[in-house]
C-alpha cells in the first residue's frame, strides 16, 4: 500500500479531474459539519492532504499521518502552497503509537480502510483510532458503497482527462477483493506515454464496519445520512 502511494503521489490529483483544490475546500466543509466543535484533529490516512488541509484552512489544529512517505512529502508541499498549518508525519494507521497526544476527532477518508485485506487489521486500525480519541471524541471514516459494489462489481471507473493526461481506472475482481489498475496516458504530440500503478482493496460492507467498530471499543457507531464526503459513504463512531 505505501509503495503504491509513494509512486502515485505525484499524480493523485488526477483522480479529482483537475479540481483537487476545490475538493480540499468541499471536503473540509463537509467534515466540518460532522466534527463541528472539535479542535484537535488527526487525519490518520491523510494521503496528499485533501481532508487535513481542508480542515486546517477552517481553523482546526490538524495532524496528518500516512504510511506513504511519498504522499506525506507531497502533502507538506501542498499545505505550504495553500497556507495550511498541518503537522505531517509518516505512520501506519494500524500503529499510531508514534503520534503524540489525544484528539477530539480522528478521520480516515477516501477509501483508505479497504486497503486492509485482513479483517483483523480493520479492527486493529479502528482500535488505534479509538485510542487516540479523547472521551466523547468522534471518528469519521469514508469509503465506497461496497454493498452496491459487490452486487455490480464494476470493471471500470469513469475515465478522467486533465489537459494532455488521461486517467483510466480498471477493476479486476476476485471474490470480495479487487485490484485497481491506475493507467495514466500522456499525449506526446499524437503518441502516448503510458504509466501504470496497481493497488489492492477488499470490499468492506456496512455491517462489517459497524461490527469492527464495536470490537474496537466504540459504543456508538452508525452510517451518516446527512453528510457525504467526496461522494463516498460516511461512517461516524463516537468514543
Amino acid at each position: 500500500m505505501d509503495e503504491f502511494y509513494d509512486a502515485f503521489a505525484a499524480d493523485y490529483h488526477l483522480a479529482y479531474g483537475g479540481r483537487w483544490d476545490e475538493a480540499v475546500e468541499r471536503q473540509g466543509r463537509a467534515l466540518d459539519e460532522l466534527i463541528h466543535g472539535a479542535v484537535d484533529v488527526l487525519d490518520c490516512s491523510c494521503g496528499i492532504g485533501t481532508q487535513a488541509i481542508g480542515l486546517a484552512l477552517r481553523g482546526y489544529r490538524v495532524v496528518g499521518t500516512d504510511a506513504s512517505a511519498g504522499a506525506i512529502e507531497r502533502a507538506r508541499a501542498e499545505a505550504a502552497r495553500l497556507g495550511a498549518p498541518v503537522d505531517f508525519a509518516v505512520a501506519d494507521f494500524r500503529d499510531l503509537s508514534s503520534v503524540g497526544g489525544e484528539f477530539d476527532a480522528v478521520i480516515s477518508c477516501d477509501n483508505a480502510l479497504p486497503h486492509l485485506l485482513d479483517p483483523a487489521d480493520v479492527v486493529r486500525a479502528l482500535g488505534q483510532m479509538r485510542a487516540k480519541l479523547r472521551e466523547g471524541g468522534v471518528a469519521v471514516v469514508t469509503m465506497r458503497d461496497f454493498d452496491a459494489a459487490l452486487r455490480d462489481k464494476p470493471p471500470v471507473a469513469p475515465t478522467v482527462r486533465v489537459g494532455d493526461r488521461v486517467l483510466v481506472r480498471l477493476h479486476e475482481w476476485d471474490g470480495d477483493e479487487y485490484t485497481v489498475r491506475y493507467v495514466i496516458l500522456t499525449d506526446r504530440d499524437g503518441s502516448w506515454d503510458v504509466a501504470e500503478h496497481r493497488t489492492r482493496y477488499r470490499a468492506i460492507t456496512r455491517s462489517e464496519l459497524q461490527q469492527a467498530a464495536r470490537s474496537a471499543g466504540f459504543a456508538d457507531a452508525s452510517w451518516s445520512d446527512h453528510a457525504v464526503v467526496g461522494g463516498q459513504l460516511t461512517f461516524v463512531a463516537r468514543a
